[in-house]
C-alpha cells in the first residue's frame, strides 16, 4: 500500500529519473566548459588591451563576472545539445533504449522528459535575459569603459544621429551632439503622456547655458487630450530639462542592456518619433526566440542520437558544434535582415528556430519508433 501511494505521488518513472539525471551531469559540465570556453578565448583577445590600460586583476575579475549572465546565454544552446548526444548516445550504444522498446517504452514517451526540460530550460533563459542580464551588461560596459579604459567624456568629439529615452517620458531625436560644445544640431524633443504626445519641440540648434538647454529658432507644438494641436514658433526658448550635456555624451543604449519593457517602449518612442525601429522590434522578437532554442536542439539531437550507433564524445562533440555553428549563423543571418528592413522582424527573429525545428520534426517523425 505505502509503495503503490509513492508511485502515485512521484510524477517521474525510474527511467525518466534515470534519463534526465544522466543529461543534466552532461548539460552542467558542457555549460560550464563551454563558459569557460568563451571566457578564456574573449580574455585572450582582449589581453592587449588590459594590458595597454594597465587593468588590475580585480577589474578583470569584476568584468567577467558581470559578463558570466550573456556569455552562458550565448553558449547556452550548445550545451543542451550536446548533453542530449552524449546521455541518448550511450544509451544507444548499451543496447538500453532497444531494451526500453521491446519491453513496450515508445521513444516519443522516453524522450518526453527531455523535451519539458527543454522548455524548463528555455523558461529560465529567458527569466535571466530579462532579470539578470541587462543590469549585467551595462555594469561590465562601465568597468570597461570607465574603469579599466579609463575614457572621459570630455575627450570625445560629437555623435550622430543620437536617440535618447529621457527622464518623465521624453524622447530626444538629434541630428548631430557636439560633445566639447555641449550644443545640439537639429534636435527633436517630444513628451509623452503614457502613448500620448502632448508635446514636441523642433529647434536647428540648442545648446547649454547657466545650468540648462537653450533652444534656436524653432516650433514648441502642443497636444491636448482631443488631439488639437497649438502651435508657437520662438527664436530662443530656455528649456529646464533634467536631461545634462553628459546624459547625450554617452554611446546609445544597447538593446542587449533593456528588459523587454525597456525596449518595447523605446521602439514605441522612437516610431512615434518617424525614426526607423527595425533593429528593435527585432530585438524585440528575439528575446522570445532565442530562449527557445534549447527545446529545438535538443528535438535536433535526440532525433540524431537514437540512431548513431558507433562514435562516443568526440563525435557528439563534433556534431553538436556544427549544429550549433549552422543555427547561430542563421540567428545571426536573420538578425541582420530584420535590422535592415529585408524581413519583417517577426520573421526574421524566428528564421532560425522555424528552420530547425522543421528539421528536428522531421527527423524524430522518420526515427524508427
Amino acid at each position: 500500500m505505502g509503495a503503490a501511494v509513492r508511485r502515485r505521488l512521484h510524477p517521474l518513472g525510474v527511467i525518466d529519473r534515470y534519463v534526465l539525471r544522466e543529461f543534466l551531469r552532461y548539460y552542467s559540465l558542457a555549460l560550464v566548459g563551454f563558459v569557460a570556453f568563451v571566457i578564456l578565448f574573449d580574455a585572450l583577445e582582449k589581453i592587449d588591451t588590459f594590458l595597454d590600460y594597465d587593468a588590475t586583476v580585480g577589474q578583470i575579475a569584476r568584468y567577467y563576472l558581470y559578463s558570466l549572465p550573456y556569455k552562458a546565454i550565448l553558449v547556452g544552446p550548445v550545451a543542451p545539445l550536446l548533453a542530449t548526444f552524449l546521455c541518448l548516445g550511450a544509451m544507444t550504444r548499451f543496447q538500453e533504449i532497444t531494451v526500453l522498446k521491446a519491453a513496450g517504452m515508445s521513444l516519443y514517451r522516453l524522450l518526453l522528459p527531455l523535451y519539458v526540460l527543454g522548455l524548463v530550460i528555455s523558461a529560465a533563459t529567458f527569466g535571466v535575459g530579462e532579470g539578470i542580464m541587462p543590469e549585467t551588461n551595462r555594469r561590465a560596459t562601465e568597468i570597461m569603459e570607465h574603469e579599466i579604459k579609463g575614457r572621459s567624456l570630455q575627450s570625445l568629439g560629437s555623435r550622430n544621429n543620437v536617440t535618447y529615452l529621457g527622464r518623465n517620458n521624453r524622447l530626444f531625436v538629434i541630428r548631430r551632439y557636439d560633445i566639447p560644445r555641449k550644443a545640439m544640431v537639429d534636435p527633436t524633443i517630444q513628451d509623452f503622456d503614457g502613448d500620448r504626445m502632448t508635446r514636441r519641440i523642433d529647434a536647428r540648434s540648442a545648446f547649454w547655458k547657466n545650468g540648462a538647454w537653450v533652444l534656436v529658432d524653432g516650433m514648441e507644438r502642443t497636444f491636448d487630450p482631443q488631439g488639437l494641436e497649438t502651435a508657437v514658433p520662438f527664436d530662443t526658448l530656455r528649456a529646464d530639462f533634467p536631461e545634462r550635456p553628459e546624459d547625450f555624451a554617452k554611446e546609445e543604449t544597447s538593446p542587449d542592456e533593456m528588459s523587454f519593457a525597456q525596449l518595447r517602449r523605446y521602439a514605441q518612442r522612437v516610431r512615434q518619433s518617424g525614426s526607423t525601429v527595425e533593429r528593435y522590434e527585432t530585438e524585440i522578437q528575439l528575446r522570445f526566440a532565442f530562449p527557445l532554442v534549447s527545446l529545438v536542439v535538443i528535438l535536433i539531437g535526440s532525433s540524431l542520437a537514437v540512431q548513431i550507433r558507433r562514435g562516443g564524445i568526440a563525435l557528439g562533440f563534433g556534431i553538436s558544434l556544427g549544429i550549433a555553428f549552422a543555427y547561430w549563423s542563421l540567428i545571426r543571418a536573420g538578425q541582420v535582415l530584420g535590422n535592415n528592413g529585408t524581413l519583417p522582424p517577426l520573421l526574421a527573429a524566428w528564421l532560425g528556430n522555424l528552420v530547425f525545428l522543421g528539421l528536428g520534426t522531421f527527423l524524430l517523425v522518420r526515427t524508427p519508433k
